[in-house]
C-alpha cells in the first residue's frame, strides 16, 4: 500500500528542472572559484601541514580500498 502525503511536493518535470539550471550555474561556479582560492591560499600558507593531511587521507583511502577488495 502506497500512502501519498499531501505535504510532499511533486518532483518537477524535466523541462521545469532544465529552467533552473542556468539560474544556479553562476552561483555554483562562483562557489567553486571561492573554494579554489581558499585551497590555494591554504597550501601557500601551510605547505607542510597540507602535505601531511593529503598523505594521511591517501593512506586512509588506501586502507579502506584494500579492505573492500
Amino acid at each position: 500500500m502506497v500512502v501519498k502525503d499531501a505535504s510532499i511536493e511533486e518532483e518537477p518535470v524535466f523541462g521545469e528542472r532544465q529552467a533552473n539550471v542556468p539560474a544556479v550555474f553562476p552561483r555554483v561556479l562562483s562557489e567553486v572559484r571561492r573554494a579554489d582560492e581558499r585551497l590555494v591560499s591554504l597550501v601557500q600558507e601551510r605547505p607542510v601541514a597540507t602535505l601531511c593531511v593529503v598523505a594521511a587521507v591517501g593512506y586512509l583511502i588506501g586502507r579502506v580500498v584494500t579492505r573492500l577488495g
